[in-house]
């Protein structure tokens, strides 16, 4: 999940915080990162479907955190991960073997009675689903908290929402674990925040600006950090052998030119550059300026950035690995937690015993107060929009 090794190289620039430093500020919360964290203390009850409230622990994480912020004034914007990228396909195809390998091996160890074992193979087959965002979707939307589905990469919608001004809807921050949204280029990413609110922290300026820390950024640009990330190894596209972040880094730090790093590394590495390397390095550079995102305003799909001529073209105006066109209608259903993003159906949300309906707790430690979200009441189809912190006159639909 994300660049190989980024962090652990960039750490001369990852400072610790708390995120009261984002009070009155809107801040961007991956949420299938905060998913997967609070699914590993049910996973056994998802992996199995077992009934009962356990399986929904995953909701009280998300949720006590979503009211640590609010304790905070800060206001979240939630953003979900979408349908599947066609350049993402074998890294998500490996993904979910990896994890029906650990499931089964799971259920051996569980008929063996060895619990414990069973449990930690669970946490690595545990697989977050569009039906269970779906669930917290519907406890977000009764506490008035800011959402959206992005179409593809969630990643790639927090960046969009990074580069906007706030009076636009623009994020301050994103709160996440992976470390792609430092390639996207995100202002300010937050790692590692514990349920108190402490985490740390990497801005970009800091990154290009300081003089002092190593290694040094100065003479690089967004697009040569990018290239640098795909070049070690990412979500997109593998690394070549023997290239890791350090040699990636030593090599557009030489060259400052993507094109010639990478013929450079066709001539030293031989047969070890896959023929379409070229071209698959573009294109991966390309997800990380160019995807496919929903414009709030305009209610359909565009570019974070527009597409170059000059790529269009080099590219044969084959621009699909960027995420396919959706019609406006179901980019909306989407957008707005009502259509499932991967299998293109409506959600029924109808009382059903699969419907969270009944009340969240979250223990909130420390000072800060216990509280109590809402149910979502049973009138609440899933026909609703997602709302804004700020009704706009008597209509129902909000926007970011």
């Amino acid at each position: 999940m994300g660049i190989k090794d980024l962090l652990k190289f960039m750490k001369p620039y990852i400072k610790p915080i708390h995120i009261k430093k984002y009070a009155g500020k809107r801040v961007g919360i991956d949420a299938y990162s905060w998913l997967h964290k609070g699914a590993y203390s049910c996973s056994m009850e998802i992996c199995l479907n077992s009934d009962g409230k356990k399986k929904l622990r995953y909701i009280d994480y998300f949720m006590h955190r979503i009211n640590l912020l609010r304790h905070y004034r800060i206001t979240p914007v939630i953003v979900f991960d979408g349908g599947n990228i066609p350049c993402k396909a074998a890294t998500e195809h490996d993904r979910h073997k990896r994890r029906m390998a650990n499931r089964d091996l799971a259920m051996e160890k569980l008929k063996e009675g060895n619990v414990n074992a069973a449990s930690e193979l669970f946490q690595r087959a545990v697989s977050i689903t569009p039906s269970m965002a779906h669930q917290l979707i519907q406890i977000l939307r009764s506490e008035n908290v800011e959402f959206v589905v992005a179409p593809y990469e969630a990643d790639a919608q927090l960046a969009y929402l990074s580069s906007l001004e706030v009076e636009k809807g623009g994020i301050e921050a994103v709160i996440t674990e992976d470390s792609d949204l430092v390639a996207y280029g995100c202002q300010a990413v937050i790692f590692k925040m514990d349920r108190y609110g402490n985490g740390e922290e990497i801005v970009m300026d800091d990154i290009f600006d300081s003089v002092s820390l190593k290694p040094s950024f100065q003479n690089f640009d967004k697009e040569l950090f990018t290239g640098m990330c795909v070049l070690a190894g990412c979500d997109f596209l593998p690394s070549i052998p023997g290239i890791g972040i350090a040699k990636a880094f030593a090599l557009v730090s030489k060259y400052r030119n993507l094109e010639r790093v990478v013929s450079v590394l066709k001539f030293e590495k031989g047969n070890l550059v896959p023929e379409d390397y070229s071209k698959s390095f573009i294109e991966a550079v390309s997800v990380f300026q160019h995807a496919q995102i929903y414009d709030t305003d305009m209610k359909k799909l565009k570019h974070m950035r527009p597409v170059p001529q000059k790529l269009l073209q080099s590219l044969d105006g084959e621009i699909d690995f960027l995420g396919p066109e959706i019609p406006p209608s179901v980019a909306i259903a989407i957008a707005e937690g009502n259509m499932d993003p991967i299998s293109m159906e409506a959600f029924d949300c109808s009382p059903t015993p699969r419907c969270h309906t009944d009340p969240v707790r979250i223990q909130i430690s420390g000072r800060l107060p216990r509280v109590e979200a809402a149910s979502v009441p049973a009138r609440d189809g899933c026909f609703v929009a997602f709302s804004s912190q700020k009704p706009r006159g008597n209509s129902n639909t909000g926007k970011l």
